[in-house]
This record gives structure tokens, C-alpha cells and sequence, in this order.
């Protein structure tokens, strides 16, 4: 059965190493097919990514684990895990 996990990450690493592995990191994230159900960047006042933020499917907290702490920009070090939570998703609305 599937579990909902809200994943938060906080920012750190240099910009020309994310831009270095910012491919990989799309495509792992895209790789993750519907397990991802939503993905996106954090944002400081000024509208500055400070970290990321994800909804995963997964069968349980260590799945969940697993599969952030796989994320090439974790992996670098450009994003660090700063939680997990379970989560259950009530209403989703996709953007317009």
C-alpha cells in the first residue's frame, strides 16, 4: 500500500556545481514517475531558493529514505534531507 511522505530538503552547495548536476537531478526526479506528486523549490522574501520540497509515494519511511537521500543534488551535497513526514493528500488541485 501506498504511503505519502512530505520531504523537505534545505539548500547548500555552490551554484556552479548545481548547475553541473542539475540534469541528473531532473532526471532522477522524473524517473520517479508517479511516485512524485509534487516536487518544487523553496523560496526566501525575495523569491531566492533557500530548498526544495516533495510529496513521494512509497510503500514505507525507510522507501521514502531511500529515495531522498538518492537525489543527486543530496548525493553532492547541494540539498540536505531536513525532514520526513507522513502525510495523507486530501485535495489536489494541479496548477492552471
Amino acid at each position: 500500500m501506498t504511503q505519502y511522505f512530505l520531504i523537505r530538503y534545505r539548500q547548500t552547495g555552490s551554484n556552479e556545481l548545481r548547475e553541473e548536476k542539475r540534469g541528473d537531478h531532473v532526471a532522477y526526479r522524473k524517473g520517479l514517475g508517479a511516485a512524485l506528486a509534487l516536487a518544487g523549490p523553496l523560496l526566501d522574501d525575495a523569491g531566492k531558493p533557500v530548498g526544495s520540497v516533495i510529496i513521494l509515494g512509497a510503500a514505507d519511511r525507510e522507501q521514502a529514505e531511500r529515495i531522498a537521500t538518492g537525489d543527486p543534488f543530496v548525493v553532492a551535497g547541494l540539498l540536505q534531507l531536513d525532514s520526513i513526514e507522513a502525510m495523507r493528500i486530501a485535495a489536489m488541485i494541479p496548477p492552471a
